[in-house]
């Protein structure tokens, strides 16, 4: 079997970082300033795209001037204002990660520790311990595996609970998205594959689509644990994991997406 095509290194390369928030999370202004911080000390150039929902009823918290603001509305979701951040993005790495406090900005250094060899790095979440009963029925399966296959079951890197599985379900086996945790929205990549990822999806299917549509057109990609606290409100609520998702599905997009 041939050797995968070596990338050029590019893990020291200046950062566009692409950071989405919710109109109702209070978290937005103090996510901000850890990325600001963090990315400060990382003694590199770097931009920060902030895409802000806008509710009629809520005034946005101001920004700094050295950060560019995308605008949304809530019923739109974060579609246009993440292609249109893509699209402004001057530096050649991109980082997507939802603004509030469930990703910590340090385990940014992760991801760029596995971007060399691939074209893009997902997050998953580190989750609790799995159920007894789940303990044996991957045992079960395991040995199943080794008995019928010959190999052994790949083992469980996280528990993320019950809730959700129909999506990561539908990720895997329809969608062909087999990491640990698609619906992750910590993820870094090469910033010239988005000429081919247009985004299609404006609430919680948006990672899921990246990480598809980059496996359908063959991109490398990595996997790496990051820290994890749950969310005060969902990514986005006005749009479902499953409108998108068969959008996707039934008439996806791949470009050609001007890049530049």
């Amino acid at each position: 079997m041939t050797e995968p095509m070596k990338k050029p290194p590019i893990a020291e390369s200046p950062l566009s970082v692409v950071l989405m928030a919710r109109a109702l999370d209070s978290d937005t202004s103090v996510s901000l300033r850890a990325w600001k911080s963090h990315l400060d000390r990382m003694k590199r150039p770097y931009e920060i795209l902030l895409i802000q929902e806008s509710r009629p009823e809520i005034m946005p918290e101001p920004v700094d001037s050295d950060v560019r603001v995308f605008s949304c509305s809530h019923t739109d979701g974060f579609r246009t204002a993440v292609n249109d951040a893509i699209q402004a993005a001057q530096h050649p790495l991109l980082v997507l990660c939802p603004c509030d406090r469930q990703y910590s900005p340090v385990d940014l250094a992760k991801l760029l520790g596995a971007i060399d060899k691939v074209d893009l790095v997902a997050g998953y979440r580190l989750g609790g311990q799995a159920p007894p009963l789940r303990v044996l029925l991957d045992l079960a399966i395991n040995v199943i595996c080794r008995i019928l296959v010959g190999l052994p079951m790949t083992q469980r890197l996280t528990w993320l609970g019950g809730h959700g599985w129909d999506r990561r379900w539908i990720a895997r086996w329809i969608f062909g998205v087999r990491v640990t945790d698609p619906e992750c929205a910590f993820l870094l990549a090469r910033r010239g594959i988005f000429k081919r990822i247009p985004i299609q999806s404006g609430g919680p299917f948006l990672a899921t689509e990246i990480l598809a549509k980059a496996n359908h057109l063959t991109c490398l990609l990595a996997e790496v644990p990051v820290t994890w606290n749950p969310p005060s409100h969902p990514l986005h609520d006005a749009i479902s994991f499953g409108g998108d998702a068969q959008k996707v599905f039934l008439a996806p997009d791949f470009g050609p997406y001007p890049i530049n």
